[in-house]
């Protein structure tokens, strides 16, 4: 019994003209994630809308980072702008170590 013909599949090029989001904390290049300057959940408690609170675009290493690092307390706080995150000790280490990583490499945050 012979083999039925099969199409062959064509990888199509990626012609995508925007450019690269660029994550605020580490300068990379790629697919980002939204980050909420203000954690939904301390936004809510204050009484601002899910739409008003302030976002800014980040690498999901980056954004793994400061979750696991700060309470949501913390980030609402005192950390609520970029600024603030910039200038903690332990975000600028990890900020020059995850600069040297490859962003297709899934990086860790313990």
């Amino acid at each position: 019994m012979g083999r039925k013909d099969r199409e062959q599949a064509s990888w199509v090029e990626d012609t995508r003209t925007e450019p690269l989001d660029v994550c605020v904390l580490c300068g990379r290049e790629g697919e980002m994630t939204d980050h909420h300057l203000v954690p939904k959940s301390q936004g809510r408690r204050q009484g601002v809308k899910l739409g008003e609170i302030p976002t800014v675009k980040m690498c999901a290493a980056c954004q793994g980072f400061l979750s696991k690092t700060f309470s949501n307390s913390q980030l609402a706080n005192e950390l609520n702008t970029v600024e603030a995150i910039r200038e903690r000790e332990e975000v600028q280490k990890f900020v020059k170590w995850v600069q040297k990583q490859p962003l297709s490499r899934g990086v860790r945050v313990h």
